[in-house]
């Protein structure tokens, strides 16, 4: 049971807003206009399909890009007011109307949504709830399902399949007990039973073990005499104990072997007891960690570590299988004390391993740990679950996951006293069919201080310093250095029409000027704008110092984003206006304050664009993706 929202979720978001921003970004120059003699571009540039020159060597580029279908979109991005947008519209074929919406700031998210849909011809009947909370005093969850599947299911050959159960986790003792039930419509092999009991004692372990049931004619030898029988244990557990240093004592406490049916079958109990298997392993774990090269420790603490390892206790681990005329039933009971210290000790290797995962992590597992300990933090996930083929063609199935803890609230307690702040968190989800309809409404919340933060730092610590990595690194530090303020998305699908309105806000766009500022052939990209009109989407990519001011046309044409086919305007042979970001349409979408005050919306016919001069412009990478050429 999910009960809090997972870093892999805050990942995935991170990078929506890196792609969000990511394709067409670049950077305004700092030193001044460069002449085409001064200035080298890469050849991986895209040529545009015009060029307007200015007459102080600025120029825009415009890319045309044909739309297949009646899609239509707006984009554009302005480093001022640190404001990027897009509008985007399309045609679908789904029947389904749905509306979703996320904002994001540095703290963490909120989204939430709904759709209504044609309810599937495979789902006569469904109902879904999940429920997932944890703040400051509590972390619960909870998810049931009731539904009911037709035209056909891989429970075909089933009458029923059904289990229940629990999982306890404490600081420093793990436990689980459960059973299951499958029930076939045929016979799925002979009659058997199978049972394990292993437990630790003063001196090492004692498995004990019953086999009753037909055996297969292959394996006859093995078990047709009771001598047969000890060495076949023999050979099986004796073996595993010597290779591990240990021993291990075979005794057969009843057996009873018949070959008179068809096949011959046995009824055997048994006990195995090792010993010096558990000071064997943690000597051999000790001896290893001292021969490493790897491991910065002493090897006074490398005993001592092996003797916390040593303290972990296996309780009980027992194990049952009995199969009966097509119906095969599992049980297990699972029990295993004292493994803080062995936890604790884990992370101390690994926190003195080279190469070995960031320190802080390791320092705020360990506090994660102790906090645990001190507030002897318990938690149980219980379930049960239920599929059952009542008719030919009919699957239904009911489940239940409950998530519940204890001390939660002295938990977190704890790890503020250790300087970790706990973010709270919410799912929610409702899912029901309703006629020839199938309805869903939820929402997610995410909140923690400075989670983005703490995210790309986590991002970075995994990359390393391979160079495999190094652009994601680089990727990662500039979104980081961005000064990201807030982002918005909503989707809304309503009568076949598809509308997706997506923005961000940020302090520092300029951040993002050396891994991004080869998108236009390593140009000085001012801004960025795309409008579309009729079947034609085109980019208008403002740059800051193309050429020299006393430039020629085959100074232009000799350029990366230019070819024999590119129409090069020079200054004076062209006199029109060029689109611009609306940062007051921005702003007032992603609900923040313009600092600079309202943008101009169009450009003057002396060739000066009115979205912006000279400045690094991030824009939408969602646009510049269908903008863009392949």
């Amino acid at each position: 049971m999910v009960r809090n929202v997972s870093k892999y979720t805050v990942l995935a978001l991170v990078q929506v807003l890196v792609l969000l921003i990511a394709p067409v970004a670049a950077t305004g120059s700092t030193t001044g206009p460069q002449s085409s003699q001064q200035r080298t571009l890469s050849n991986s540039a895209d040529p545009a399909d015009s060029i307007y020159v200015m007459e102080n060597g600025d120029a825009v580029l415009a890319y045309n890009d044909s739309n297949s279908g009646n899609g239509t979109m707006e984009f554009g991005a302005n480093v001022t007011s640190g404001l990027v947008h897009i509008l985007a519209t399309d045609e679908t074929e789904s029947d389904m109307d749905a509306v979703a919406s996320l904002v994001m700031t540095p703290d963490g998210y909120s989204g939430n949504g709904s759709l209504t849909a044609n309810r599937p011809d495979s789902i006569s009947d469904l109902t879904l709830d999940v429920n997932s909370k944890q703040n400051q005093q509590t972390s619960t969850g909870d998810l049931s399902l009731d539904a009911t599947f037709d035209s056909g299911s891989s429970l075909s050959m089933l009458n029923s399949v059904n289990t229940e159960g629990h999982v306890t986790v404490t600081a420093d003792s793990f436990s689980t007990k459960g059973s299951g039930t499958v029930s076939s419509a045929m016979a799925a092999g002979a009659d058997k039973e199978l049972k394990y009991d292993l437990r630790e004692t003063e001196n090492g372990f004692v498995l004990k073990g019953t086999q009753s049931g037909a055996i297969s004619p292959y394996m006859s030898g093995s078990w047709d005499s009771r001598e047969n029988a000890k060495e076949h244990l023999k050979s099986q557990y004796a073996s595993v104990a010597t290779q591990n240093g240990g021993s291990a004592t075979v005794t057969i406490d009843s057996y009873e072997y018949d070959e008179s049916g068809v096949k011959p079958t046995l009824d055997i109990q048994y006990h195995v007891e090792f010993t010096g298997l558990k000071d064997a392993i943690t000597q051999s774990i000790a001896q290893g960690l001292k021969s490493s090269q790897q491991v910065s420790l002493s090897d006074e603490e490398i005993d001592s570590l092996s003797e916390d390892i040593e303290k972990m206790r296996i309780d009980h681990v027992t194990f049952g299988l009995n199969q009966h005329d097509g119906t095969m039933k599992l049980s297990w009971d699972v029990e295993v004390d004292n493994y803080d210290s062995a936890a604790l000790a884990a992370l101390e290797v690994v926190g003195n391993t080279n190469a070995s995962m960031n320190g802080q992590n390791i320092d705020r597992m360990k506090k994660t740990l102790e906090a645990q300990q001190a507030a002897n933090l318990e938690q149980t996930v219980e379930w049960s679950a239920e599929a059952t083929h009542p008719a030919s063609e009919t699957t239904t199935v009911t489940a239940e996951i409950h998530y519940d803890s204890k001390n939660w609230n002295a938990y977190v307690q704890e790890l503020k006293d250790r300087d970790i702040e706990l973010g709270r968190s919410s799912v929610t989800l409702h899912a029901e069919s309703n006629g020839d309809e199938v309805t869903a409404r939820g929402s997610v919340e995410m909140k923690q201080k400075e989670m983005l933060s703490k995210v790309t730092d986590s991002m970075l610590s995994s990359f390393g310093s391979s160079k495999a990595t190094s652009g994601g690194s680089e990727l990662v530090k500039t979104f980081r250095s961005s000064d990201f303020q807030s982002a918005r998305m909503d989707v809304d699908v309503e009568s076949g029409t598809v509308t997706v309105e997506g923005g961000a806000k940020f302090d520092n766009m300029t951040a993002f000027a050396d891994v991004l500022g080869d998108s236009y052939g390593d140009t000085e990209v001012a801004s960025i704008v795309g409008r579309t009109n009729n079947d034609t989407t085109t980019t208008y990519v403002r740059v800051t110092g193309l050429v020299g001011e006393n430039a020629t046309k085959e100074d232009v044409r000799a350029l990366a984003v230019a070819n024999a086919d590119t129409e090069i305007h020079m200054p004076g042979e062209w006199d029109r206006e060029f689109p611009s970001m609306d940062t007051e349409d921005a702003a007032t979408y992603l609900g923040v304050q313009q600092a600079n005050g309202k943008e101009t919306r169009s450009a003057s016919k002396s060739g000066q664009p009115g979205f912006g001069v000279g400045i690094a412009v991030v824009a939408l990478a969602g646009a510049a993706l269908l903008a863009r050429r392949d």
